[in-house]
């Protein structure tokens, strides 16, 4: 009996230490966090005078604070994904040149990066839906058949790019329903997400809840950090006549995209010059038919896709849906042929059709001469025609 009591007596000073170094341990970690805090500028915080609303960055797309805070008030959501890295030195037509540099009453808020598809777009619609004005309501996603290749995206590529930020502020939006959330939470699992971190976002217990103030910590610095490189980035804002907005005049602009497109390509698919030159010249017997086991069609894109358009539906958003065509020349060489392309591009619009939202389909667009510049990207007269396309459904 004396021996027993004494192992309990030893047990119970052993409490003591594993307490005391938790303790300690979030002691630390709270002034560490204190301290980062005070050295960084809070995710808002912009300065005066610049517009970042076209600048390509991951950390600013993550950051409805910093993008919402950095728009003119007329600026519009546009998601997307690589296409949006379009320099204006190659492509002069990109709406950093068009929109941003003219009076139209219209802006974009370029959100979204490479790799980024139906599913992030769809958290992205949750989190930054609760923050937009009335009369910023009309949104544009542009879709690109690539994100419908058989597989899905692979989760590595999918975790990379995750926000916990936007996951956190997507769970936090009560106009979401129930079955959208258990939606994404049964997709973040299947991307490769931990279960604790999505239980996290979708809180509900004490630990969920600790760890969803841990993992929004984490998320918040590393944000803020990220933000001090996108600072210097952004382009200079264009100064308030009072006048009434000009209307574009897409017929002249065209005219003049064709003539840069001239000027820049050298090849018959009307691709940038030096593209041309680096990837298809000379390799197209290397190029022939790698494609042509695709069937882009078993992928769970098609559902992330619908499942944008209900998130934005039950999030009040009104969006249009841009089909980005692909080259055909380019993709017939390497065997992914025309059916199997129109198969996809009727999915998609079957998806928008039965979601009853407006769409501008370029599909048809497939090998038209300078609309790509490359073999998915928008060109000279595709980002023309896209822009076109978003200001009819912003203005009406």
């Amino acid at each position: 009996m004396e021996k027993l009591s004494r192992e309990r007596s030893k047990a119970k000073m052993g409490y003591k230490p594993i307490l005391w170094g938790f303790a300690i341990g979030a002691l630390l970690f709270a002034a560490c966090f204190a301290a980062l805090e005070m050295l960084l500028p809070s995710q808002s915080y912009v300065g005066s005078g610049r517009n970042y609303g076209y600048v390509y960055s991951g950390a600013k797309s993550s950051s409805p604070d910093f993008a919402l805070a950095s728009s003119p008030e007329d600026s519009v959501l546009l998601f997307g994904s690589s296409e949006l890295s379009t320099p204006e030195s190659l492509i002069p037509q990109v709406p950093s040149a068009v929109f941003g540099q003219n009076g139209y009453g219209l802006d974009l808020q370029f959100i979204g990066e490479a790799f980024d598809q139906s599913l992030w777009h769809a958290i992205a619609a949750g989190a930054y839906a609760p923050r937009l004005g009335e009369d910023q309501r009309k949104v544009a996603i542009i879709v690109s058949p690539t994100w419908f290749a058989d597989g899905g995206l692979d989760g590595e590529t999918f975790k990379m790019r995750f926000s916990y930020s936007l996951f956190q502020e997507f769970c936090d939006n009560p106009a979401i329903s129930d079955s959208s959330k258990r939606y994404l939470a049964q997709r973040l699992l299947e991307q490769g997400l931990d279960e604790a971190t999505v239980a996290a976002g979708l809180g509900g217990n004490v630990v969920a809840d600790l760890n969803d103030w841990v993992l929004g910590a984490i998320s918040d610095l590393q944000l803020r950090a990220d933000l001090n490189d996108v600072r210097p980035m952004g382009m200079p804002a264009k100064e308030q006549t009072g006048e009434e907005p000009a209307k574009p005049d897409f017929e002249s602009m065209r005219a003049d995209a064709v003539l840069n497109a001239e000027q820049s390509s050298n090849n018959d698919w009307g691709y940038d010059a030096d593209f041309w030159n680096k990837n298809i010249d000379g390799r197209q017997d290397i190029l022939r038919d790698t494609q042509a086991n695709e069937t882009y069609q078993d992928t769970p894109e098609y559902e992330d896709l619908a499942f944008f358009l209900q998130v934005c539906k039950e999030a009040g958003l009104e969006p249009m849906v841009i089909i980005s065509p692909v080259s055909g020349p380019f993709f017939d060489l390497v065997g992914l042929d025309e059916e199997t392309r129109r198969a996809c591009y009727d999915r998609i619009l079957a998806i928008c059709e039965n979601a009853d939202v407006p769409v501008a389909d370029f599909s048809d667009r497939e090998y038209e001469e300078f609309f790509l510049h490359d073999i998915v990207h928008f060109g000279w007269t595709g980002w023309l025609a896209a822009e076109e396309a978003i200001y009819d459904h912003v203005k009406g």
